[in-house]
């Protein structure tokens, strides 16, 4: 189902025009980002050399969203209802790939919507945001100084400091492996905007721990159970960790998050088997469902856990079931 909110205005080329053509949904921009529409724009602005030429290429050819929301015209002052998205441009990036799946799984924000950039090594990243909370400058301010005290890859050449307006354009490509999820829910952290907003960017924040689970000898709720294998998941993908190498532990897996979590491990699985080279979605979707239709009655969430301790995150017994 397709969230109403998440609405902005298209832009026919050139980047010159600055008058909208329509409304468009989150929904239909993602299709047609996953589709073949601008393949060919696509590869022949990755084949051009010359920074300029490309730049000039890109802004004569390629469609463009205000992210933020629906506009009668490209600017800042004739913002007409807000989208309560917002899009973080992610530049020259080592590996866009991890990128994208260590922000879809960072617990304190909500992905609908991620897609590569025009140019190959950079991230369009739409998360959801509450303007109860703060205005949008406020909130770009706030992620920006959070993703780079938080990522240590992530330096200000990647987060760029000036693209924070409301009518900031975000250019269209082709991406077929574009991540998508419009039912996504309300953030499950709360956020700290005015915490972040005026927190310098320099100073690095202690990388987040799974140090705070709760004791063994206290059963968990299903509730508690799925934050705990979320929390575990993120702090193997912050550290690059392949879990699920060989067949056997990918098997392995799948019937550990299958008995423990049911249907809601689907995500966590492949979030999970993406850190591998040998990860396919089709093959994953087809093995979850198998684990899922069919428990090997002995796998339980505790082979999980015990294979990301294996990996190096530690499972310290703590009361504190605050994820």
């Amino acid at each position: 189902m397709e969230n109403n909110e998440f609405e902005m205005s298209y832009f026919n080329p050139p980047i010159t025009n600055k008058v909208p053509s329509r409304t468009a949904s989150l929904g239909e921009v993602a299709r047609m980002v996953r589709s073949s529409l601008w393949a060919s724009q696509t590869q022949h602005l990755r084949n051009i050399a010359d920074k300029s030429e490309a730049r000039s290429y890109k802004g004569r050819n390629f469609p463009y969203v205000t992210p933020a929301g629906v506009f009668s015209y490209c600017n800042d002052q004739s913002i007409i209802r807000h989208s309560k998205l917002l899009c973080i441009d992610l530049d020259h990036l080592n590996d866009v790939n991890k990128t994208k799946q260590l922000l879809i799984a960072d617990r304190h924000f909500s992905t609908p919507f991620a897609f590569r950039s025009p140019s190959g090594d950079g991230l369009k990243w739409f998360l959801r945001i509450d303007l109860t909370k703060c205005d949008h400058q406020t909130w770009f301010q706030a992620v920006r100084n959070y993703l780079l005290a938080t990522y240590k890859d992530l330096t200000t050449e990647n987060v760029d400091a000036h693209v924070g307006n409301l009518s900031r354009a975000c250019f269209l490509c082709y991406d077929p492996d574009a991540y998508v999820n419009l039912d996504c829910s309300e953030p499950e952290m709360l956020f700290d905007t005015k915490e972040w907003a005026g927190k310098s960017a320099n100073v690095r924040k202690p990388a987040v721990s799974v140090n705070t689970l709760p004791c063994a000898c206290q059963p968990l709720s299903p509730t508690e159970e799925l934050a705990k294998a979320k929390a575990v998941t993120y702090a193997l993908m912050r550290r690059g960790a392949s879990i699920a190498e060989s067949y056997g532990d990918y098997v392995k897996l799948g019937f550990s998050l299958a008995n423990g979590l049911g249907s809601e491990g689907r995500h966590l699985f492949h979030l999970l088997c993406s850190q591998s080279a040998k990860y396919n979605s089709e093959d994953c979707e087809a093995k979850w469902n198998e684990c899922l239709s069919k428990s090997d009655g002995r796998t339980t969430i505790a082979t999980f856990y015990h294979m990301a301790k294996m990996a190096g995150v530690e499972l310290k017994d703590f009361t504190n079931r605050d994820y």
